[in-house]
């Protein structure tokens, strides 16, 4: 089971990397990067999007696809960068993540991270295995977890409610279209990353999720009620393939859409 692919993982040492600076230059995250920090100086600090985060012993970072991000240096770190599809439902859900866990049981995850970096360095040639995919999982896990008791810088900050409408009602009329976070970024004034940060907040599911939720609803529909082919189907609710279409619905609805037409049908004796 491969969940994404390993750009990057162990322990980070600033003084090394970036010896003789103060600063480290703005740069784009192009991956998620999951930053557990081991020690650092007094004054280290992270910056993403703007937002500032005091790097302490025992904190976490998280950084996302689309964010901009630099730190006040040194600190020393297990790092851990991963890419992931957007079509993966794991995008949505770590996008939706807190970017700084202030707090966090450090045994845990420092567990987690030396386990998998002992493993990713005995089987360097194979970063898609059982093993491999489940501590990944098992931090992902954690980390939605402890999200979710973790305080935002700015809870209070939701977006606009008529910019979120804006966006809702867009993708109930475009949802058989090709629909990224940069396209509803654009439409609502947001970076993509921010937008996809509020909505979550806001709707209390990812655009993603939304999305798809949508075009599942209206798939059902065309199953239950035309004879159109499933390949059709599969375009015109906006799914890029009928595989694509396939493994979502039977993910979300537990059966696949060949089996609810089925059991959808109304025989008459």
């Amino acid at each position: 089971m491969k969940i994404g692919n390993i750009l990057q993982y162990g322990i980070f040492d600033s003084k090394k990397q970036y010896a003789g600076m103060k600063k480290t230059p703005k740069r784009s995250v192009v991956a998620f990067e999951f930053d557990y920090i081991l020690s650092c100086e007094d004054t280290a600090v992270s910056f993403i999007d703007g937002e500032t985060y005091p790097l302490k012993e025992h904190t976490l970072i998280v950084r996302k696809p689309e964010q901009t991000s630099n730190s006040i240096l040194h600190f020393k770190c297990y790092c851990l960068h991963l890419q992931i599809d957007e079509r993966s439902p794991f995008y949505g859900e770590l996008s939706a993540l807190p970017s700084y866990y202030p707090f966090v049981d450090g045994a845990r995850y420092r567990e987690i991270f030396e386990k998998l970096f002992k493993h990713l360095s005995a089987s360097e040639s194979n970063m898609d295995d059982d093993y491999t995919a489940s501590k990944i999982l098992e931090l992902f896990y954690f980390l939605k977890k402890d999200g979710g008791k973790t305080p935002e810088k700015n809870p209070a900050v939701l977006g606009d409610p008529d910019k979120i409408r804006r966006a809702i009602e867009y993708m109930k009329e475009n949802f058989q279209q090709k629909i990224t976070l940069a396209t509803l970024g654009e439409l609502t004034g947001y970076t993509p990353n921010h937008f996809q940060k509020i909505f979550s907040q806001s709707v209390r599911v990812s655009p993603q999720k939304y999305l798809e939720n949508l075009r599942l609803k209206y798939a059902k529909y065309l199953l239950s009620q035309t004879e159109k082919p499933i390949v059709e189907i599969a375009y015109d609710c906006g799914f890029s393939s009928q595989s694509h279409f396939t493994k979502t619905f039977k993910t979300v609805v537990k059966t696949t859409p060949y089996e609810f037409r089925r059991s959808s049908m109304v025989v008459y004796e």
